[in-house]
């Protein structure tokens, strides 16, 4: 299996393995707009998100050692602050200053309505980048994250935490690649508010350091279920500490 990863200017080889699964780490910031994968320069966020070139046969990608550069109370793999230091969070996005946030995305990438805030996400993109209608923006507030599996759409944002089934615990997560991808982008959904279309990445400071394994199943089982929901259903209301 082979991937390579993406920076803002150039994308650089960073693995070719023949056989077996193929891993590597990749640092994103938590100024890292998902909303500006595809971008040549940031409009939402205030540096481009990474990306990792998906290879054929890659099947699943699992993320591990999500690991923040902030010593914090939330966890002891360390956060990042989206708040400009008022509150520090873990991948998971415990540590936040609300119990939930959500996004209504931008052009065709979904938004995502999650627990917490500043949680790391992750988004599939087919050549050429994200195109055509968003997908409807996946809800995780009524399943939670704990899910075993999870099986995206292109385009669509999607919960990866710290890619484990608890928080810091817990067995690691599977994340199926839709057909047709050929990029991952690993980035962090913000709004002001916490709320509403993508901004208020000025504030944010601090990095995720992420290690990615992507590999090739014969089989691909049917993902646990998760709740998704139109982002037609009412958002809610949530205060958040700056102007935009």
């Amino acid at each position: 299996m082979q991937f390579s990863v993406k920076s803002a200017a150039a994308m650089a080889a960073a693995l070719a393995i023949a056989a077996g699964p193929a891993q590597a780490s990749v640092t994103v910031s938590a100024a890292a707009s998902i909303y500006d994968a595809g971008n040549v320069s940031p409009l939402y966020g205030s540096s481009l998100p990474p990306a990792i070139s998906i290879l054929a046969g890659t099947s699943f990608m699992q993320f591990s050692n999500v690991i923040g550069c902030d010593t914090c109370a939330a966890s002891t793999s360390g956060c990042i602050t989206i708040n400009g230091g008022g509150n520090f969070n873990d991948a998971d996005g415990n540590g936040a200053a609300v119990s939930s946030s959500n996004s209504t995305g931008a052009g065709s990438i979904s938004g995502i309505i999650a627990p917490g805030a500043g949680y790391l996400v992750g988004l599939f993109v087919a050549a050429g980048g994200p195109s055509g209608a968003a997908p409807f923006a996946p809800n995780f507030l009524p399943g939670g994250i704990s899910f075993a599996s999870l099986a995206p759409q292109l385009d669509q944002t999607f919960f990866i935490g710290d890619g484990l089934t608890g928080d810091g615990t817990g067995s690691v997560q599977n994340f199926y690649v839709p057909t047709g991808a050929t990029a991952l982008y690993l980035g962090i959904s913000d709004a002001c508010s916490y709320s509403g279309a993508p901004s208020c990445y000025s504030d944010n400071t601090g990095t995720f350091s992420v290690t990615v394994s992507a590999g090739a199943s014969p089989s691909v089982p049917e993902p646990q279920s998760w709740t998704l929901l139109a982002a037609a259903v009412a958002l809610l209301s949530l205060r958040r500490r700056r102007p935009g």
